[in-house]
Formats: C-alpha cells, structure tokens, sequence
C-alpha cells in the first residue's frame, strides 16, 4: 500500500519541484534561449549581440554560433561581478542588454582581473629573441636614415647643415616630417620603391644624398649605412614587437583560464532545440 502511495505521489513530487525551478520554467519561456548563472539569455539579446558583431545578415551557422559563444563568455564574466544570491530567479540583462555596455564592463573586468597578470618581462624578451633570430632576419637590401622635408627651402637648410657636420639625426629632428626621424632602418631592396633604387645604388656609404623632390611640397635625404646581403633586426628594435606577441599570447592563455574557472562556478543551461540555428562548435 505504501509502495503504491508513493508511486502515485512522485509525479506531483515531480511537478512541485519544477515549478520550483526557474531555469525549468525559463525552458518553457519561447523568448528564453539559455540560462546563464544569474542572468537569461533571450532571443533579443542574441539578435542585438548578432548585429553589433555585423553578423545579423549572415546565415552561415558557424559564424552564428560564434556570436552566440562570445555572448556566452560575456555572461559568464558579467556574473563574476553581480551579486546574487544563491537560488535566486534568473534575471533579464537590463541596460547590459546593450552590447557596448555590455562590452565596456566585460572589457574592465577582464582588465581588472587576468590581464593585469600578462605582463613581459624584459628577460622573456631577450630569451624569445634568442630562440627564435631566425623570425628577425632579411635578405639582402641596404641600411639607411631618412628624413623627409615639408619644402625645398627646408631641403636647403637641412643639405647646409648636413655638408657643415652636424649629425644627421639631429637636423632629421629639427626638420623631417617623417616619425622616424632620422632613425635607423632597414629595408630589403624588394621593399624599395622604384624612384629609390638608382639613388640608393649610386649612395656613397655614410654620405648624405642630396635632396631628392618627391613633390613641390615634398623632398627626401637619405644617408646609407651599410649594404648587406642578410641581415638579422637588432632586439631593440624588434623588443616592442616582441613584447605585444607575448603579451597577446599570455592574455589569450590567461582568458581561457579564467573562462574556464567561471563555467565550473556559474552553471549554464542551453535550450539547444530553441536556437535559431545549427549550433556548431569551434574546434582547435
């Protein structure tokens, strides 16, 4: 008899505790496409998502189903910065609806807690230079400065400057409009546009040239340093390139960490069948 009664008080049970689910109800809520920690996902969020990625237009399902992860992660890192309490009713977004606040206080967050920790050292620098010279080295082409003058006036005045030895950095300083400012350079002749070739063949090393007219608004010194049949960009120079390579790389691993921490604190339900398209997932 008990065995009965208790068959027959399951299903109600089971019913009870339904209703006292919210993510159970939310899966009946056509609007609802996915809970994630406190926060529901809706088909308006996933449209506006979709839009401001410019991928509203598009039907591909894996370009669709990366939006939908990116909108994902974001909720995942949105809740490691709300308060709520456990139990608590999964709630709209509200003005995080909106994809560039949304972004804004993602961005901060992650500022704020992983990237903070990606910082470069200048010993990996030199230790990633070292290892791999062989991503810094060019074939065979020329080693020069170069300023570039505003006028055939301040041509003049720079060319008097320069027959009188002053350096060439220093008047490419005063004078050049170029940011480089008379700064060392290196250029494989491929890389050389046609007009600079017969200039540059005919340089004497370490001599400046006279000034080229590029335009009448327009004239150029160059001052060649040295021809090379292969030459390896000194750490200094490539030191910036370097650190925002690693950095990147740093950030990325560091992200992946972090996103993988909140999935195992944040539960997130999927109502795959009320997607609007074939989910697909990304593969390495």
């Amino acid at each position: 008899m008990k065995r009965l009664l208790l068959a027959a008080l399951l299903p109600l049970v089971m019913v009870w505790g339904c209703t006292r689910d919210p993510v159970a109800r939310l899966k009946k809520d056509p609007n609802v496409l996915a809970v994630v920690g406190c926060y529901e996902i809706t088909r308006a969020d996933l449209a506006a998502a979709a839009a401001y990625d410019q991928a509203d237009s598009t039907q591909d399902p894996w370009v669709q189903s990366r939006v939908w992860d990116g909108l994902v992660d974001a909720l995942l890192v949105l809740n490691d910065r709300a308060s709520a309490r456990p139990g608590e009713a999964p709630r709209p977004l509200g003005a995080l609806s909106d994809p560039k606040a949304r972004e804004n206080v993602v961005d901060s967050t992650l500022d704020e807690k992983v990237y903070v920790k990606a910082e470069v050292t200048d010993q990996e620098i030199e230790t990633y230079y070292r290892n791999h010279r062989d991503e810094f080295q060019r074939g065979p082409g020329v080693l020069l400065r170069q300023m570039l003058l505003p006028g055939p006036t301040q041509a003049g005045d720079a060319e008097a400057l320069l027959r009188r030895g002053h350096s060439f950095v220093d008047v490419a300083r005063l004078y050049s409009l170029s940011p480089d400012r008379g700064a060392l350079q290196y250029f494989q002749y491929s890389e050389l546009p046609d007009y600079l070739k017969p200039v540059i063949d005919g340089a004497k090393i370490g001599s400046p040239t006279a000034p080229l007219r590029l335009s009448d608004s327009s004239y150029q010194i160059l001052l060649v340093e040295g021809r090379h049949e292969a030459y390896v960009l000194p750490m200094d120079e490539v030191a910036p390139e370097i650190r925002l390579r690693l950095s990147d790389e740093r950030r990325e691993m560091l992200k992946a960490r972090y996103l993988a921490e909140l999935r195992r604190r944040f539960r997130t339900v999927v109502f795959w069948s009320k997607l609007p398209f074939a989910y697909q997932k990304e593969t390495p």
